[in-house]
């Protein structure tokens, strides 16, 4: 399993094959993506022209719009994000992974964290419903956020996530950009 990352992690055997550092201006190093804050749909079309064929993470508001973008593979998680049924729905038809990540939970107090897990349940709920493509993740921004393989299977696991439909889409979202005998899903080349 790859743990999906905002800053480039010290070398740390947390359990993970690797690191995919998600970032605005990525190294381009390694396991990198990019992401894209948009505050409109007008926005985050602008900016996905420019982008390479790399991983996308997107955070934009208009969600529905953002999982119908071409280039877009991840919708990334944070404390006001809101997925309502049809963008999971359509999350599903278009291949656009929606990452749950741990970072949030640990930034938060009180009544605010008691809504995120309220809300972190009913997306679940979707997710399984549909068969959604997502992620489990630490999301973290520094050091001091960074949790191992385990605690965030464990984590996750208590809310009913699959752990290995988790690992197997983020093989996927890894080896779609990293594998050079990757074709699609089900189908690779051969050596003879």
């Amino acid at each position: 399993m790859y743990d999906f990352v905002r800053f480039l992690p010290p070398n740390l055997n947390l359990g993970f094959k690797g690191f995919v550092v998600l970032s605005e201006n990525p190294a381009k190093e390694g396991l990198y993506g990019y992401i894209v804050k948009a505050s409109n749909a007008k926005d985050l079309k602008k900016k996905l022209k420019s982008l390479e064929n790399a991983i996308v993470a997107v955070y934009c508001p208009d969600w529905k719009y953002a999982v119908m973008r071409k280039k877009v593979d991840i919708l990334l998680d944070s404390e006001d994000r809101i997925l309502d049924y049809a963008t999971i729905k359509l999350a599903k038809e278009k291949d656009v992974a929606i990452e749950f990540g741990l970072s949030k939970f640990l930034n938060t107090r009180g009544l605010k964290r008691s809504v995120l897990f309220s809300r972190l349940k009913d997306e679940i709920r979707i997710v399984k419903k549909f068969d959604t493509p997502f992620l489990i993740t630490s999301s973290a921004e520094n050091i001091y956020q960074l949790r191992s393989r385990k605690q965030i299977e464990s984590f996750f696991s208590y809310f009913g996530i699959s752990i290995e439909k988790a690992r197997f889409y983020a093989e996927r979202i890894v080896r779609r950009y990293y594998d050079e005998n990757y074709i699609m899903d089900g189908f690779f080349i051969e050596k003879s």
